[in-house]
């Protein structure tokens, strides 16, 4: 019979078999998968932050873990959400342990008086329905966005970012300054002023965020927090007089030496139309070489809605991957 508890991120034989099966069904059928390496994870569970709280749960069947949820809900913004990812190994399915999981996570929830559930689903490019697909629709999540996962080889071809180089021409009015690790002190207001605007223009589709604003305060304890796992490249865009107009930001991951994360790109509607977006990234592949190890992929996501930074992806020779489905539910008799 399948039971369900939290599982102790200290206990370290339970947390690594939570984390093998958490691994192993993320990871199948996806080539492209990106999964939280253990050590980054477990840094993560053993010292939590103040923005997320975040829960690992197991399906036991008696001794032998068969399921993995990650439950997780924020504490800053978005106070009726809970995000849920379950992950059962292919061996283990068909047996009730993500129904289980499931039971538990909104029993959780109601405890908290939370009422949206949310959680990201990887969609390989595939004619048979997929597994992920068919088990959350049966738990009443719709999907809200579709972002497409794309990768480009590392080194970056040298050709191509000459070409591109050559094709951008001269950046006018606009000085760009790049950085590793966490933000300069003289930047961190206007770091703070453009993550707040990229969490408001970011295309969500349908789904419910209400994002809070970063602060310097906010801002420089989660720099120091997410350095202790990745490296952030970060090129940010001023005018010559000084106002902010954008920025761009690569996430290296030393406990993972395959992969490298394309994340925020944006400028500033003002400032857009000046080639702009295509001048950050210029400047942060070049970071990125002088800091890449052994990394053989980058990765970037984008929203299929957003088709001036599809055409961007295309430009830099990004590929698909796969689609990143991000669903959505509403308990029964909840309003937003």
């Amino acid at each position: 019979m399948i039971s369900v508890r939290e599982v102790d991120p200290f206990d370290e034989p339970t947390f690594g078999s939570w984390y093998d099966a958490f691994h192993a069904a993320a990871v199948d059928q996806r080539p492209a998968a990106v999964v939280a390496n253990r050590e980054a994870l477990t840094f993560s569970l053993q010292n939590p932050g103040p923005a997320k709280r975040r829960i690992p749960v197991g399906a036991f069947d008696g001794d032998r873990l068969v399921g993995a949820m990650l439950f997780e809900y924020p504490l800053i913004g978005d106070p009726d959400t809970v995000e849920v990812e379950i992950d059962v190994p292919p061996a283990e399915r068909r047996r009730g342990a993500g129904t289980m999981l499931w039971r538990w996570a909104t029993a959780r929830a109601a405890e908290l008086g939370r009422t949206i559930f949310q959680a990201e689903l990887g969609v390989p490019a595939t004619s048979d329905p997929w597994p992920g697909s068919a088990f959350a629709a049966g738990l009443g999540f719709t999907i809200g966005n579709i972002e497409d996962h794309f990768v480009v080889p590392l080194p970056y071809d040298a050709d191509r970012l000459a070409q591109l180089t050559k094709d951008a021409g001269d950046l006018t009015g606009y000085r760009l300054t790049s950085w590793a690790g966490p933000c300069p002190e003289e930047h961190l207001q206007a770091y703070a002023d453009l993550r707040t605007a990229m969490d408001l223009d970011v295309p969500s589709g349908e789904m419910t965020r209400h994002p809070e604003p970063w602060t310097v305060e906010r801002l420089r304890p989660n720099e120091e927090r997410m350095a202790k796992n990745y490296l952030a490249l970060v090129t940010m865009a001023h005018t010559t007089d000084g106002t902010p107009a954008g920025y761009t930001l690569i996430y290296l991951m030393p406990g993972d030496p395959d992969n490298a994360l394309q994340d925020d790109t944006l400028v500033l509607r003002d400032h857009r139309g000046h080639n702009l977006g295509t001048h950050l990234k210029l400047a942060n592949l070049t970071q990125l070489a002088d800091h890449r190890t052994t990394q053989t992929l980058l990765h970037t996501w984008t929203a299929q809605s957003n088709t001036p930074m599809q055409k961007v992806n295309t430009r830099f020779g990004f590929t698909f991957a796969e689609e990143l489905h991000e669903l959505e539910r509403h308990a029964p008799g909840a309003t937003e």
